[in-house]
């Protein structure tokens, strides 16, 4: 065999490896028609399952919706809730297809009137129970099933009335701002009242609480009766020859309002600082019914008889709706 000049050799291996070089290079521009099926139709794949799971979580969003409009057709009226004292009742209504608007009522015993660190709990855990109740599953169930589109409803404590006897006050006048506004006025996801742990999210410290004085149902129970006696010697006689009856003493058109100008949050203690009023029924006048088409009076007359009633009442710090 020929001897190869030394020179040449050395070029034959350049062109060689330069001849790789662009074979590598080409492999990596141009990879083979087999490798691009393979990935476009893996991309492909996922676009669907995120496609997918899109349509199923906005599925479970419509379901979950009209599941919810169903519960707050279901609870337009007071539902009662269970206190270890007092009675309790709760209502809801869902506003802009995404938040659970709840109002609680609690009318503590009036022997030993207490607030209980519960109250908000309870009314939570039964929503949460009627929701699950409405979908027939259990708490676990619903939470696996619905757990990607909970956060997208929430709930929102919109208001606390504790009436005690004929008493009626609002809890948030009687509670630190920041515990009232953290602890029950701002609004929760679903979620959140859902994921396990979270079961106390709701429940409150007695010292966050405001208590009543000794002597506030006995205060209130005298005013009450006071009420009574003055409507008994009022609610019936004459005005410039015009008889008038506003029929028999109803106990149940007595509100007696609690007014917080004299509370202080600091000892949390309500005491008895009462405004009345009294609601009655329709009048007879001269033995005809008032009604907006039937009444002897004129209507100067009317405004002026009314006007004379009121006064009377006021005169021992009641309120009249004449």
């Amino acid at each position: 065999m020929a001897n190869l000049c030394p020179r040449r050799v050395q070029e034959e291996h350049w062109v060689q490896e330069e001849h790789w070089v662009h074979e590598e290079q080409r492999e990596l521009q141009d990879p083979p028609v087999e490798y691009c099926l393979v990935k476009n139709y893996l991309y492909n794949m996922k676009i669907m399952d995120i496609i997918s799971e899109q349509a199923g979580s906005d599925l479970k969003k419509v379901e979950l919706t009209n599941l919810l409009l169903k519960v707050s057709d279901d609870l337009r009226y007071l539902k009662k809730l269970k206190f270890t004292s007092g009675t309790g009742y709760i209502t809801y209504r869902f506003v802009s297809k995404r938040e659970f608007e709840v109002y609680v009522t609690y009318n503590p015993d009036p022997v030993n009137p207490i607030i209980p660190p519960d109250l908000i709990k309870i009314a939570g855990d039964e929503l949460i129970n009627i929701i699950c109740l409405a979908r027939d599953m259990s708490k676990d169930e619903f939470f696996d099933y619905y757990e990607d589109v909970l956060y997208n409803f929430r709930i929102h404590i919109e208001r606390i009335t504790i009436t005690l006897m004929e008493g009626i006050l609002f809890l948030k006048d009687y509670m630190d701002n920041n515990i009232y506004n953290v602890k029950i006025e701002r609004p929760n996801s679903l979620y959140i009242l859902f994921l396990s742990g979270n079961e106390n999210l709701y429940l409150l410290l007695p010292e966050q609480l405001p208590r009543f004085s000794e002597d506030y149902s006995t205060t209130m129970t005298k005013l009450v009766k006071k009420c009574k006696t003055i409507y008994t010697a009022l609610g019936k006689g004459t005005w410039k020859g015009h008889t008038y009856d506003y029929g028999k003493f109803n106990q149940p058109s007595i509100t007696v309002h609690q007014m917080n100008k004299n509370y202080n949050k600091r000892d949390k203690i309500i005491s008895p600082d009462f405004e009345i009023s009294y609601s009655p029924g329709h009048a007879y006048i001269d033995g005809v019914k008032i009604t907006s088409n039937t009444c002897p009076l004129n209507y100067d007359e009317k405004d002026e008889f009314k006007e004379w009633l009121k006064n009377r009442f006021k005169h021992f710090g009641i309120d009249f709706s004449a």
